[in-house]
């Protein structure tokens, strides 16, 4: 029979537990401080994010953007659909291969991520305030280890 205070063994894998609790309590504060941001410009994360991956170039497609943000294609097509409505963001067939649907920020949209982009990254900037600038170097080169080695071949 265990107790509340009866002290706790710690098993072999608590550290890989921990560190894999860490990284999704901190994504989800991220993401939530960011919603919160956002909520004047009437973004919700599901399109902010895709947002950003257009303007930034990383994707131009739709199959490219749900890949990217691991999203399915039915809720893809949901947020882009309002995306669209809200005259953010525009969908165009491929000339050359009309399977493939091309993304392209309207002009308001290009502008509202201008305005965002600064918003998102002070977000971050709030999570990393208390870092030194080698410590957030060091947490780039691990994270992005850790990324690298999660890489499976198909």
């Amino acid at each position: 029979m265990t107790t509340a205070c009866a002290p706790q063994i710690q098993a072999p894998d608590e550290p890989y537990r921990t560190v894999g609790r860490l990284l999704k309590q901190v994504t989800s504060s991220v993401i939530r401080g960011i919603d919160q941001r956002m909520q004047p410009y009437g973004l919700t994360a599901m399109q902010w994010e895709p947002m950003f991956l257009v303007a930034s170039g990383k994707v131009d497609t739709v199959a490219a953007l749900a890949r990217e943000s691991h999203v399915n294609c039915g809720a893809m097509t949901r947020m882009l659909d309002r995306l669209e409505k809200k005259q953010l963001l525009r969908r165009r067939r491929s000339d050359s291969d009309r399977r493939v649907v091309h993304l392209e920020l309207t002009p308001k949209g290009r502008r509202l991520v201008h305005r965002i982009l600064p918003v998102a990254l002070e977000e971050l900037r709030q999570h990393l305030k208390d870092f030194k600038p080698e410590e957030i170097e060091m947490l780039i080169s691990l994270l992005g280890r850790m990324l690298r080695n999660g890489v499976h071949d198909a």
